[in-house]
C-alpha cells in the first residue's frame, strides 16, 4: 500500500466528512475513497440493529419471498 501525506487543510476536510469519503477530481470524476482510521473495516459486516433471531427467522426456508416482478407490480399498484 502507498502512503500519500496530506496537509492540515485537506486533514480536516476528510474528518469533517464523518466517514467514508470519496475524492474526485475537478471534472467529477472518481479518483477513490478514504475510509477513516479507526472506523470499520471495508468489508466488515454492518451492524443494522436487528436481532439475531428475527434475522434467522427472515433468511429460513419457509419465510415467504417476493420476486422482483411481484415487487415491482405491488409498487406499480400504489399509484
Amino acid at each position: 500500500m502507498s502512503t500519500i501525506v496530506v496537509d492540515a487543510s485537506f486533514r480536516a476536510k476528510l474528518l469533517a466528512a464523518g466517514g467514508t469519503a470519496e475524492l474526485r477530481d475537478e471534472s467529477g470524476a472518481l479518483i477513490g475513497r478514504v475510509v477513516p482510521a479507526g472506523g470499520p473495516e471495508p468489508y466488515e459486516e454492518p451492524q443494522i440493529g436487528i436481532p439475531d433471531e428475527e434475522l434467522r427467522r427472515r433468511l429460513s426456508a419457509d419465510c415467504k419471498t417476493y420476486t422482483t416482478t411481484e415487487v415491482m407490480d405491488y409498487l406499480r399498484g400504489l399509484k
